[in-house]
């Protein structure tokens, strides 16, 4: 979870006075800056005097900050301090994550201080507001066997989909957030998870929300189809002693639907993801032959199933790597158990719809197509 609250003791504020122009009688102020200051540095700052007419509040960027954070920090949003800020770093406007440990920010001011102007922002974080044309349910027909890892031909449409095998947390504060800022997703439980608390409630939510939300098959228990083994959360139905043969295939799949469409009122079918993205032409037969179709892998792997300390990416690595790769018609990886999701989430939020890319389901990709 988002963190910065805890460090807001220790971080460098600087006020800035702003004197007005036909000011006569008030003392000189002195500028400070850093040697060697060059193009992109920001405005120097200067000390305060005890005859302040108007103030602007700074504040210098530590190692790890993200616009969001301190967005939260200082009560404001991302689209005001990208505003206040998008002179003297115009990259925020359209990439929020391309914030830097030692950048000057702008993130409050007094009465009177003009407010600049910037680009049109993107749908804010957080308020529900509709975005025109993203829409679930319209699931492609089975016939027609594909293995997609993008959808050729979508248009400015990237699908964020999650993956719900393994790990919950935090898992319903996503689904919020996806549903607060009208993101239609396509989701990949399996059964085993779906039978959790929080997996039921997750589906709960699928279930209310059929315009947002469209569910693909992910298997009973995440075992690994080519190879046998692994598995969650048991390891013990994946132990099939060699390949596991087609008959366990459609059981995996089988078992799964019918937990999946009890709970949600739809049927993934013919729409499904293989765990580990791992499969084989005998895999996809067993699938195919129970209407299995569609197999979705991903153009965009965030790893966020890897937490930092074993080396798994922050927050500001995931949002980077996906704003900076989607293209029309990519598909993202992610997990409702991501460590660093939900943040990462924040940031690409509004950097992707800057680039006005349409988040939506995998069906909306595939329509026409």
């Amino acid at each position: 979870m988002i963190q910065f609250a805890t460090r807001r003791t220790r971080l460098p504020i600087v006020v800035v006075l702003l004197l007005a122009a036909c000011a006569t009688t008030s003392p000189s102020l002195s500028p400070t800056t850093s040697p060697g200051a060059g193009p992109g540095t920001p405005s120097p700052t200067v000390e305060p005097t005890a005859s302040p007419s108007v103030a602007t509040i700074t504040y210098l960027v530590q190692p790890g900050d993200t616009l969001f954070g301190i967005a939260q920090r200082f009560a404001t949003s991302i689209e005001q301090l990208q505003a206040w800020n998008a002179n003297a770093y115009p990259s925020l406007v359209t990439d929020p994550t391309s914030l830097q440990a030692g950048w000057t920010l702008v993130v409050g001011a007094g009465p009177g201080v003009p407010q600049p102007t910037s680009t049109p922002a993107p749908a804010p974080i957080g308020t529900g507001t509709p975005v025109a044309g993203c829409r679930s349910g319209n699931r492609a027909a089975a016939s027609g066997r594909a293995v997609y890892y993008t959808i050729s031909g979508a248009g400015k449409e990237v699908a964020l989909t999650f993956d719900m095998g393994g790990r919950l947390d935090p898992a319903l504060e996503i689904m919020n957030f996806l549903i607060a800022n009208r993101i239609c997703t396509t989701l990949f439980p399996t059964g085993a998870m779906s039978q959790t608390t929080i997996g039921q409630q997750v589906l709960a939510l699928v279930r209310a929300h059929p315009d947002l939300f469209e569910i693909g098959n992910h298997t009973m228990h995440h075992c690994d189809l080519v190879r046998g083994g692994l598995g969650s959360p048991t390891t013990a139905p994946c132990v099939t002693n060699g390949t596991p043969t087609a008959a366990f295939i459609r059981k995996e799949l089988t078992d799964a639907a019918s937990i999946l469409t009890a709970a949600t009122g739809q049927q993934p079918v013919p729409y499904w993801r293989p765990p580990y993205g791992s499969f084989n032409q005998p895999v996809l037969d067993a699938a195919a032959s129970i209407g299995y179709t569609r197999t979705f892998m991903w153009s965009i792997d965030t790893v966020d199933w890897k937490p930092i300390s074993q080396g798994g990416p922050t927050a500001q690595q995931i949002a980077s790597k996906v704003v900076t790769n989607a293209t029309n018609g990519s598909t993202v990886l992610m997990h409702l158990g991501g460590y660093e999701t939900l943040a990462a989430l924040r940031l690409m939020v509004p950097a992707l719809r800057a680039r006005h890319l349409l988040l939506t389901s995998l069906s909306d990709l595939l329509d026409g197509h």
